[in-house]
């Protein structure tokens, strides 16, 4: 407890080996800051600080929310981890000479995805790369590594569930007889007979599922999704007593009806909510000053869901995201990146928005 009200605290750094498609290693997912791999000098001299309550760059994601007075992944994070007594057991008895023990295996590596959502980019997806005319990333997977060893493991891309590495690897903790929790942050557009009966195996398997709107507002947002595909691969999910957590990024596109999702948050276990900070063009603070309070109204209605009431990082969130919609932005800037999306893709927004963002 003393170390997590220190104020810099986080377990992650700790037993977290993390590298995004583009094969840079950090600290977690939340941080910009490349690192050396995880058992270099130079990250121990980082976890040196972190203990002894002196903030690093690499965290500034997580200080910021925690002066906005939002519950941030360091606290979240550190919580559930320290829950687990062989994990409490490394973190209190950790010193620079400890060897390097990886608990969770967070693996990025590849960009192959059938979409390209507005507040994404071509590092990300490669179906954005595509329109773009570059190349798509990937980085090469570790097959020497346990995975299946670790206590979690969190696939993302990209879409894990196209990508064939992953699926190897799904494939292999499905038939392994010691299996870690399973995490996999999915847009559950593409979910095959053969993945269908893979994921029915895993005892403990987490389905993040990406979705930041309703309906036609989402089928914008996360291009060229189909929302009856969408629902009808969410119900199969939520049949094979996984658990289920809806995943939504909050921007200046999704703020106009992601309150509807309350509508399907039964089919839900958890409900995370993610601030966009990547474009800055569609930070929410850049809607349009005449539609702000209609979008404070419509978003206000999500204090109804069941996680508001129930979930105290979801409430802060919330409370958060109001006063950002409030705060100036640039509306022009989202004027033109909005303006470049519907070129490229020859669509109008505000066909699937119902209200004009330019």
């Amino acid at each position: 407890m003393k170390q997590l009200t220190n104020g810099t605290f986080c377990v992650l750094p700790f037993i977290e080996s993390f590298q995004d498609t583009a094969g840079k290693h950090k600290l977690c997912c939340y941080s910009k800051i490349e690192i050396d791999h995880v058992k270099s000098d130079a990250v121990n001299q980082l976890r040196e600080k972190i203990i002894a309550g002196q903030k690093i760059p690499h965290c500034t994601k997580c200080y910021q929310l925690e002066a906005n007075q939002a519950i941030s992944p360091r606290l979240k994070e550190s919580v559930l981890w320290l829950k687990d007594p062989e994990v409490k057991n490394y973190i209190d008895n950790w010193n620079k000479n400890t060897p390097i023990s990886v608990f969770f295996y967070d693996l990025r590596y590849d960009s192959k995805c059938n979409l390209a959502c507005v507040s994404c980019d071509a590092g990300s997806s490669s179906l954005w790369a595509k329109e773009l005319g570059i190349p798509k990333t990937t980085t090469t997977i570790d097959v020497s590594a346990d995975y299946t060893g670790a206590k979690k493991i969190y696939l993302a891309g990209g879409e894990p569930l196209i990508i064939t590495e992953f699926i190897k690897l799904i494939e292999k903790i499905a038939n392994s007889e010691h299996q870690p929790e399973l995490v996999i942050n999915t847009n559950l557009t593409r979910i095959n007979n053969n993945l269908q009966i893979l994921l029915k195996q895993i005892k403990n398997l987490t389905l993040t599922v990406s979705v930041d709107a309703f309906e036609s507002v989402n089928e914008y947002h996360r291009w060229p999704l189909k929302w009856s595909k969408f629902l009808q691969n969410l119900n199969w999910a939520r049949s094979i007593n996984c658990t289920i957590q809806f995943n939504s990024v909050v921007d200046a596109v999704t703020i106009l009806n992601i309150h509807k999702l309350c509508s399907i948050e039964h089919l839900a276990d958890q409900w995370n909510l993610s601030v966009l900070t990547s474009p800055p063009a569609l930070k929410l603070q850049n809607l349009p000053e005449h539609l702000k309070a209609q979008a404070c109204e419509n978003f206000s209605k999500i204090k109804l869901s069941k996680f508001y009431k129930t979930d105290p990082v979801f409430k802060s969130r919330v409370e958060h995201i109001l006063d950002l919609i409030k705060q100036p932005g640039d509306a022009e800037l989202l004027s033109l990146y909005i303006n470049q999306i519907d070129k490229r893709r020859s669509i109008d927004h505000t066909t699937f928005l119902g209200v004009s963002l330019t």
